[in-house]
Order: C-alpha cells, then sequence, then structure tokens
C-alpha cells in the first residue's frame, strides 16, 4: 500500500508534461507495435502461405482473389 502510494504523489509531482511525454512514447511505441504486426500478417499473407492454401480461400471467389492480387501487388502471379 505504501509503495502505491508514493507512486502516486510521484506522479503528481511529475506534472502533466511527463504524463504527456510517457504518453506519447507509449502510443508510438504501439503503433510501432501494430504496424510491425501489420507488415508480417501481410507478408505471410502474400508469401508465406502454400498453393493449397491459397486455393481454400481465395480461388473460389474471383473478388477475393482479385482482392489478395491487389493487396499483394502481384496482377498477373494469382496461382492456378
Amino acid at each position: 500500500m505504501k509503495t502505491l502510494l508514493a507512486l502516486i504523489a510521484i506522479a503528481l509531482l511529475t506534472g502533466c508534461a511527463t504524463w504527456d511525454a510517457a504518453q506519447a512514447v507509449a502510443a508510438q511505441r504501439s503503433a510501432k507495435a501494430a504496424d510491425e504486426a501489420r507488415e508480417t500478417a501481410e507478408w505471410t499473407l502474400c508469401n508465406g502461405i502454400s498453393v493449397g492454401a491459397w486455393r481454400r480461400a481465395y480461388a473460389a471467389e474471383t473478388s477475393k482473389a482479385d482482392g489478395w492480387a491487389k493487396l499483394c501487388a502481384q496482377p498477373e502471379a494469382r496461382p492456378q
């Protein structure tokens, strides 16, 4: 309990500028992590799946296959 009170007191004494800076750092790190997760997911979707997985997920619907081709910037490279 004393530790919690000490942390609250320190937070109150450091002022809003420190809090704003901490929030900005947290927001930047969170955004970077989200961007890295998206990049990894796109790489996996475009380069890491097998032809069979692609066929099961996209071949049955032209709109899905076209969306994959646009996302992966491979307009003529769809597996057949």
